[in-house]
């Protein structure tokens, strides 16, 4: 296994233990996915039983809550034929575990001793759970003054928190400096390896096929591509006859990658969201999942705060309880059915990546309760 870099395509061995190019883009994996049917392992009810996808295998894992396979669930009382891939039933409360499990075991198999990464979210919260779990130091670098919701999970696994004063860009460069030790979700080549496990559980819960639409919410999109390259290698390896569909729902009030798709060059200022697990101003990966949607024919949107409130309240009363991060999703979905793009009798699969109850008294501040 190699990793190239996304923009000058220099390639690196993993011997450097590189997680960034020196040009500055992000990488990643660079290896022949041979992977069908029959390589599924049976015996194991996680996301391992497709480790023949994967560049780490389950006998390598040094530590695992045997995570994945989460439930596709038929959701009757909505608009369309709708299925909802429930990740906030990951062991964290996040997708982010499938990322997670991917970098800090491979760091550990790498001899990192400790384990460290910038997020005051599910991330945060995902790395710091894995890390109890092995009962492995754990550094979370987070902004000063950050809201205490998710920080309470990350301080109640143990990790060390590190507030660090200015942008999230400075954030990130504090964790930076402990390289043989980072697992930055956003940066380091293994996440997406993982993140592909969403493709491969979906390929199956859909009868070995391809879905016809998915549709997720996205900052810097790792749920997103993840979905589009486990695809692709299902699609190489002949194991379905079309990519799904692909819709990305931003908050408006913070859309990077939704201007990128349009075409919006302004400079208009980001302004807070309630969907703050996806409020990334400068995503590394913004182009590549333009590209994903675009190579599948979908769309990139963006909703309203309002409707992200109204999304909360509205799946909540169809029996899904999700963080107003996931419920973007869902105000994205009513938006492609009232624009004509879907219909009552579309098929779509959509991704729930976070928990509501990370986030219950900003929920009951939403509906009034």
């Amino acid at each position: 296994m190699i990793f190239v870099c996304s923009r000058c395509k220099k390639e690196y061995g993993e011997e450097e233990a590189k997680w960034r190019c020196d040009c500055g883009g992000y990488l990643s994996c660079k290896r022949e996915v041979s992977f069908k049917k029959e390589d599924i392992r049976p015996g194991r009810f996680n996301m391992w039983r497709y480790d023949a996808a994967y560049p780490l295998k389950y006998e390598e894992l040094a530590v695992t809550y045997q995570e994945g396979m989460t439930p596709l669930a038929e959701c009757p009382k909505a608009p369309c034929r709708l299925r909802i891939k429930m990740d906030q039933l990951m062991p964290t409360g996040s997708f982010k575990d499938r990322g997670t499990v991917m970098v800090v075991n491979y760091l550990l198999k790498r001899g990192a001793k400790r384990i460290v990464e910038d997020s005051s979210g599910n991330a945060g919260a995902s790395v710091a759970g894995y890390c109890a779990l092995g009962d492995i130091p754990c550094d979370i670098f987070v902004p000063e003054g950050n809201s205490e919701g998710k920080l309470t999970q990350i301080q109640a696994y143990g990790a060390k928190i590190h507030p660090i004063a200015g942008s999230r860009e400075a954030v990130a460069s504090a964790a930076q400096q402990y390289p043989e030790e980072y697992a930055g979700h956003n940066w380091h080549p293994m996440f997406l390896e993982g993140t592909k496990s969403i493709a491969y559980e979906l390929w199956e819960q859909n009868g070995f096929r391809a879905p016809e639409n998915i549709i997720c919410a996205a900052g810097n999109g790792s749920a997103a591509l993840g979905i589009y390259y486990g695809f692709q290698d299902l699609l190489k390896n002949k194991q379905v006859e079309f990519l799904p569909r692909l819709f990305v729902v931003q908050a408006k009030n913070c859309n990077p990658i939704y201007r990128e798709f349009v075409g919006d060059m302004s400079d208009d200022s980001f302004l807070p969201t309630i969907a703050e697990g996806i409020a990334l101003r400068s995503p590394n990966k913004g182009r590549d999942v333009v590209n994903a949607v675009k190579t599948t024919a979908g769309r990139v949107l963006c909703a309203e705060e309002e409707e992200i409130a109204s999304a909360v309240k509205e799946l909540a009363g169809l029996g899904f309880y999700v963080e107003p991060t996931s419920a973007a999703a869902y105000a994205g979905l009513l938006k492609l059915l009232q624009d004509g793009v879907l219909n009552e009798t579309s098929d779509v699969i959509m991704m729930v990546s976070g928990n509501g109850l990370k986030a219950s008294t900003e929920i009951a501040g939403l509906l009034g309760i």
